[in-house]
């Protein structure tokens, strides 16, 4: 199935792009962005890459909160997946990077089990 890419670029949440405090000291020391399902429910079954800028993220650096649970992108398989269901909205937090003031281009390609390979873009930003 393929869905537009003008449609899934409606799954980013527009000015949701910050740098965050995760260690708790106060001082910036990831970035975070947010997507709501706005189309169907869903299964992420991989994730193919993120890329800020056109550098891409290491899959190990990335998490998903859904629903109060923490996914590591990395461990990510169809045998691990996880669902998203429709109006959920989750937060992907990028590790050990920040981000300069100013706009920048997300890239994003995920796997789901019922619509295949979900790919787009979107400029965002801090």
């Amino acid at each position: 199935m393929m869905i537009p890419k003008f449609l899934l670029r409606k799954l980013y949440v527009k000015g949701s792009l910050k740098n965050i405090d995760t260690s708790g000291d106060g001082t910036p020391d990831s970035v975070s962005f947010q997507i709501k399902n706005t189309l169907a429910n869903g299964t992420v079954i991989g994730v193919e890459y993120i890329k800020i800028d056109d550098s891409e993220i290491p899959l190990d650096s990335i998490e998903v909160i859904l629903d109060d649970k923490t996914i590591k992108l990395s461990e990510v398989t169809p045998e691990n997946s996880f669902p998203i269901k429709v109006r959920a909205t989750s937060t992907w937090i990028i590790k050990e990077k920040t981000l300069d003031a100013g706009e920048h281009k997300l890239d994003i390609s995920i796997k789901t089990k019922e619509a295949g390979k979900l790919t787009f873009d979107v400029k965002d930003s801090i």
